[in-house]
């Protein structure tokens, strides 16, 4: 039983979000229209562009916290990683902001629960596009044997610590921590000022009857 002070901050949240998401979807809809009718030679693109991006990091941020206070329910089933990957990629990249990908064939499914699965890839390509920055774009690879290991890396660099990587960084990685955890699986975050940022998710192979 979820206790009543944290049922009421989740309860408070969820409102939360709900008030801050209408704002946020109607500035979203002016950037696009505005897209629209400007000339695509305009340099004011390039500021609408920005905004969008800012909408959906808003977005993210939200979405982190409130999945920080929802209490976590699973409903585990074997599942086919990359073809979520692939569905994902397919719904919400752009030319200009898809990672590379490399997916090796014939991956075991692992168990998952689906919808934390699906929040959970969202938020880690979400930070990922974040961090990317031109010349160093983010890189996606699905390997595995025994498991399944989710890598996704850029060479972008200067970043020294969780902290540097920007606005929704700590919610997002700390939400990805807790829906890796409770699937049972393991995280492993690397920062080099020099070399970037790699992260990697590893989930054990799903038993199948």
């Amino acid at each position: 039983m979820v206790p009543p002070a944290a049922a009421a901050s989740a309860e408070l949240l969820r409102t939360m979000a709900h008030e801050l998401r209408q704002p946020l979807s109607t500035i979203e809809s002016i950037a696009y229209y505005l897209a629209l009718v400007l000339p695509p030679d305009d340099e004011k693109i390039q500021h609408l562009d920005r905004i969008q991006r800012l909408v959906e990091q808003s977005n993210w941020i939200v979405t982190s916290a409130q999945q920080l206070a929802e209490p976590v329910r699973l409903s585990l089933q074997p599942l086919r990683i990359e073809r979520l990957v692939e569905e994902i990629l397919a719904e919400r990249s752009t030319p200009g902001d898809a990672p590379e990908t490399e997916i090796q064939p014939g991956l075991p499914a692992v168990s998952l629960d689906p919808a934390m699965a699906r929040a959970l890839l969202i938020n880690l390509l979400m930070l990922f596009r974040c961090i990317a920055r031109p010349g160093c774009p983010a890189r996606l690879a699905l390997r595995g044997d025994g498991a399944v290991t989710l890598e996704l890396a850029t060479d972008a660099d200067g970043y020294k610590s969780e902290a540097s990587l920007g606005p929704g960084a700590a919610l997002g990685l700390e939400s990805a921590r807790r829906m890796v955890a409770a699937q049972g699986g393991s995280l492993d975050l690397r920062i080099d000022p020099g070399q970037g940022v790699r992260l990697r998710v590893t989930f054990a192979a799903a038993v199948v009857p």
